[in-house]
């Protein structure tokens, strides 16, 4: 029987970002709308204020699945703790990531609030010089995958406290589709430890991802040299990331490029009696063997994103190719795609034990000067899986295709969250910095599938900041309770009210 794989795409519909037009007031003069009258600016003594009110999710998330308790548990670097705690340590960087601090130094802006400070229940706030500190208490890679391995413990818990009809639908019909890639992260410092010479001579680190599409979690991250392939931490990751994805889903497909067409991760995924789909590298003998598919064998092809296109009428004024027309014009050579077939033989790759299904994908190309047509060739691309026969090849390449959505979340690591900045010269405190990033990353996240709109997953975090995290709030202290004041004109108060609910234990 098939399983149904739920594709997960964007939302288009921004729902609540816009007041209707019967509610929009009309000026009562004429002029402009925008007048710009004399303000009167004063300070307030009282230092309750803060414009991270929305710190209240992800801090009520911490609380809800002891975050602080399981750190401190598993992660032992200090010999006294003079005052500060590891999970103290963690959880200020996590929430300066989480904000929108891009650097050590932005934790300054939590440790001189002291409306922050009584949101997490703190007198102090670590310096980001001792957090600097901190991060180089990391010597080893056990004392960093220590700090991995409670992430992983929320992150199955999360997924344990999900809807129950999410969680039905992950157990009985759904893949997980866990996606890999690298990052080359170039640096400027000379004296970064572990740092070396990528293929394309960076001086760099090339962190490996493995992330869970759709939701947009990040699942591990393992900092890597530059000169060290995606790949060569993939299998190992696997080892670890599989056991409990497949817990809490009906199996995994693991999807990647043609850096991860190696045996040992073939091989690893066998193993773990799960999927695979990864891009093929174009060898002798495998060209070869497409080469020699007979003419029968070939279907047409039509790329999922023009299917559409197809029996749509054109669009009326549709914006010229000014590409194409520059590239005649001064005479460059232009490529494009002609035709496309498709077509499936069994293969078996060295060193791994049994046959898989190889995806071939012939592509007839023209190419093109500002004269004319020069010549055409063909060109190959290969998918190695071993995915049941009731999945048609075409839809072996939709799946392996949509994982360049990953690209979209290795982007938004860096510029949403500053995941890449790699603050200090030892190898392993740049990594630690990656798994506390992967933290603040995951708690957005978590909150979003937990507590708010189905939508806000698929969310930059440029808007889930705008609308989730920058509140203006008031922190008072009434008795012995703690209250955090809201303002009643944020556009987004019911949703976030009712997400403060769920998530309270």
């Amino acid at each position: 029987m098939k399983v149904s794989i739920a594709f997960q795409r964007a939302s288009h519909v921004n729902s609540g970002t816009a007041v209707e037009s019967e509610e929009l007031p009309w000026p009562q003069t004429s002029g402009r709308v925008m007048r710009h009258p004399l303000l009167h600016l004063e300070a307030d003594a009282r230092g309750e204020m803060t414009h991270y009110g929305g710190l209240v999710l992800a801090q009520q998330l911490v609380r809800r699945f002891g975050v602080a308790q399981r750190l401190d548990q598993h992660l032992h670097l200090f010999k006294r703790h003079a005052p500060y705690y590891e999970s103290d340590h963690v959880l200020a960087l996590a929430y300066t990531l989480y904000a929108d601090g891009t650097c050590l130094e932005d934790q300054g802006a939590l440790q001189a609030s002291e409306a922050v400070r009584r949101l997490v229940g703190a007198c102090r706030i670590p310096d980001p010089t001792t957090a600097g500190d901190f991060l180089r208490r990391f010597k080893t890679a056990t004392d960093v995958e220590q700090l991995s391995a409670v992430i992983d413990e929320v992150q199955e818990e999360a997924w344990s406290k999900l809807p129950r009809r999410v969680r039905r639908r992950r157990a009985q019909h759904e893949l997980a589709l866990v996606d890999l890639d690298g990052h080359i992260k170039r640096l400027y410092g000379e004296h970064k430890e572990g740092a070396d010479f990528s293929y394309d001579g960076r001086w760099s680190y090339q962190p490996l991802v493995v992330s869970l599409a759709g939701s947009g979690e990040c699942l591990r991250v393992v900092n890597q040299p530059g000169s060290a392939r995606s790949s060569d931490a993939a299998a190992g990751a696997l080892r670890a990331v599989l056991p409990w994805v497949q817990r809490h889903f009906r199996n995994a497909l693991v999807r990647g490029d043609t850096d991860f067409d190696r045996a040992d991760l073939l091989q690893e995924v066998i193993d773990a009696h799960a999927y695979f789909a990864i891009g093929g590298r174009v060898y002798a003998n495998r060209a070869a063997l497409a080469q020699a598919l007979p003419e029968r064998a070939w279907q047409p092809f039509i790329p999922r994103a023009q299917r559409g296109r197809c029996s749509a009428p054109a669009r009326q004024g549709r914006t010229p190719n000014w590409r194409k027309h520059k590239a005649a014009q001064r005479g460059f050579r232009n490529l494009r795609t002609i035709e496309q077939w498709i077509a499936e033989l069994s293969y078996q790759p060295t060193g791994v034990s049994c046959p898989c299904r190889m995806i071939v994908r012939r592509i007839r190309i023209e190419e093109q000067d500002g004269q004319g047509k020069l010549f055409e060739s063909f060109r190959y691309r290969l998918i190695l899986t071993n995915l049941p026969r009731s999945y048609t090849p075409r839809e072996i390449v939709d799946l392996a295709y949509q994982r360049c959505d990953q690209e979209n979340l290795i982007e938004q690591f860096g510029a949403g969250i500053a995941g890449w900045r790699m603050p200090v010269a030892e190898f392993m405190g740049n990594w630690a910095w990656l798994q506390i990033a992967r933290l603040a990353w995951n708690l957005g996240k978590w909150i979003a599938q937990l507590a708010l709109p189905a939508e806000v997953v698929r969310w930059e975090w440029k808007r889930f900041r705008r609308h989730f995290v920058y509140l203006a709030a008031k922190v008072l202290k009434k008795g012995r309770r703690l209250i955090v004041q809201l303002t009643d004109s944020h556009r987004y108060l019911p949703q976030i009210l009712a997400a403060h609910l769920r998530l309270q234990v």
